[in-house]
C-alpha cells in the first residue's frame, strides 16, 4: 500500500509525527503527486529522511556515485539518495513495484521452471531424478560430471552491429538484452541441473533470482579463459571487449574486476569438469536470511555438488597434498565471487534508476527481477554462503 499526499499539508501534519512533515513531507510537489511508501512511517523501519521521487524524475549524480548521505547533507544529491533508499530496502512506486515483486516476477519463474525440461535422449535414459535422503547415499548414473556437460547451454549471441559507432547507452542496452537472454537459458539449464526440481519450486525461483548475475559472469569468465585466453572480455561471439573498449566504457573499474575472473582461470588452468562443478555451486551460493521451504534438501544437494568438484580435482591432481591445495584455491576462487556480483550488483542498480536519464534500455524479465531482489540483496537481506571466513 502506499499514501498520496493529500493537498491539504495541514492535516498530513496532524497524522504523521513532526519530524516526518519538516524533513520529508512538505517537500513534496503536490503536481507531481510524488510518493510516500507506507515502510517509511510504519514503525520507523527506514530512515525517515529517504522519500522516493516520483516516476518521471531521472537524477544524476554530478561526483562518483559515492555522495555522503546523513540528516545534514541528504539534500546535497538527490541520485546518491536515492541509491542509499534501494540498498536500505525501500522498493520504487509501491505499489507497481510490489506487484513485480509477488506476481510478474514468480509467475514469469514458474512458469518457466514449470515447463517440462527436454533432456537429451543420451541424458534421459542415463540418468534419474534424484531423491535425496539424509540416510541414503546418492547415485549418479552416469557419473554427474558427465551430466553437467551434457546440460551446458548453446552459445547465445548479443545481436550487437559492431559497424555502427558505440556509445555508452547503445553498448549497456545490448548487455541488458544479452542478459536477458542468458536468464532465460540459466532457468533451462537450471531445470535440467540434477537434484534442484526436487526443491521446493519458491525456493527453485529464490535461488535463481540470488545467483543469476553470478553464473552470468562466471560463465563469461570461462569463455573469455578459453576462447582469447584471458585477454579479453568474451561476453558473446560478436560482443568482446578489449582493453581498448574496456577503457573506453562508462564501466571501466568494473571490467577490470571482471578481468580478474579469466584471468584466474588462467592461473589456475581450471578444467572444464571443475568449472562444471563450481557453476553448479554457484547457483546454491546465497539463500535468504530465513532460510529455504526445502532446507534440508538444499544442504544435501550443495554437499552432493562440493563431493563432485572433490572428483574432478581428484582426475587432475595426484594425492591428498595436492588435492587439498587445488580445493582451497577454487573455493577461495568462488567465495570472491561474492564481492564482485556484489559490485555488479550495486552498478546494475544504479544504472536501472537512471535508465531514463542514461537512455539505456532494460528489458521487461531483467527490469522485474532488478527491481524485485536487487535492493534486498544489497541491503543485506540474503545470507551469502562461504567456504571460508574472511
Amino acid at each position: 500500500q502506499i499514501r498520496k499526499p493529500v493537498k491539504v499539508l495541514s492535516s498530513v501534519s496532524n497524522h504523521y509525527p513532526r519530524r516526518f512533515v519538516s524533513s520529508a513531507v512538505m517537500r513534496l510537489q503536490v503536481a507531481t503527486m510524488e510518493y510516500l511508501p507506507v515502510e517509511v512511517v510504519k514503525k520507523h523501519s527506514v530512515h525517515p529522511v529517504f522519500l522516493f521521487p516520483a516516476g518521471q524524475h531521472n537524477y544524476l549524480c554530478a561526483g562518483r556515485n559515492d555522495c555522503i548521505v546523513d540528516k545534514i547533507r541528504r539534500k546535497n544529491c538527490p541520485a546518491c539518495r536515492l541509491r542509499k533508499c534501494c540498498q536500505a530496502g525501500m522498493v520504487l512506486g509501491g505499489r507497481k513495484l510490489k506487484k513485480f515483486n509477488k506476481i510478474k516476477v514468480v509467475r514469469t519463474l514458474d512458469v518457466a521452471l514449470q515447463q517440462p525440461a527436454a533432456l537429451q535422449d543420451e541424458s534421459q535414459s542415463l540418468t534419474q531424478r534424484l531423491s535425496f535422503s539424509p540416510n541414503q547415499e546418492i547415485q549418479f548414473v552416469p557419473p554427474m560430471i558427465s551430466v553437467l556437460r551434457g546440460i551446458e547451454p548453446e552459445v547465445v549471441y548479443a545481436g550487437y552491429d559492431n559497424t555502427k559507432p558505440e556509445t555508452p547507452s547503445s553498448l549497456l542496452t545490448s548487455l541488458n538484452h544479452l542478459c536477458e537472454r542468458q536468464l532465460l537459458c540459466v532457468v533451462k539449464w537450471s531445470k535440467l541441473l540434477p537434484g534442484f526440481r526436487n526443491l521446493h519450486i519458491d525456493d527453485q525461483i529464490t535461488l535463481i533470482q540470488y545467483s543469476w548475475m553470478s553464473l552470468m559472469v562466471f560463465a563469461m569468465g570461462w569463455r573469455s579463459y578459453k576462447h582469447v585466453s584471458g585477454q579479453m572480455l568474451y561476453f558473446a561471439p560478436d560482443l568482446i571487449l578489449n582493453e581498448q573498449r574496456m577503457k573506453e566504457s562508462s564501466f571501466y573499474s568494473l571490467c577490470l574486476s571482471m578481468w580478474q575472473l579469466p584471468q584466474e582461470f588462467v592461473r589456475l588452468q581450471v578444467s572444464q569438469e571443475e568449472f562444471l562443478c563450481m557453476k553448479a555451486l554457484l547457483l546454491l551460493n546465497t539463500i535468504p536470511l530465513e532460510g529455504l521451504r526445502s532446507q534440508s534438501q538444499f544442504d544435501e544437494m550443495r554437499t552432493s555438488y562440493i563431493r563432485e568438484l572433490v572428483k574432478a580435482i581428484g582426475l587432475r591432481q595426484k594425492g591428498v597434498v595436492a588435492n587439498s591445495q587445488r580445493f582451497y584455491q577454487l573455493t577461495k576462487l568462488m567465495d570472491s565471487m561474492h564481492d564482485l556480483v556484489k559490485q555488479l550488483h550495486l552498478f546494475c542498480l544504479n544504472t536501472f534508476l537512471q535508465s531514463r536519464a542514461l537512455s539505456v534500455e532494460f528489458p521487461e524479465m531483467m527490469s522485474e527481477v532488478i527491481a524485485a531482489q536487487l535492493p534486498k540483496i544489497l541491503a543485506g537481506m540474503v545470507k551469502p554462503l562461504l567456504f571460508h571466513k574472511k
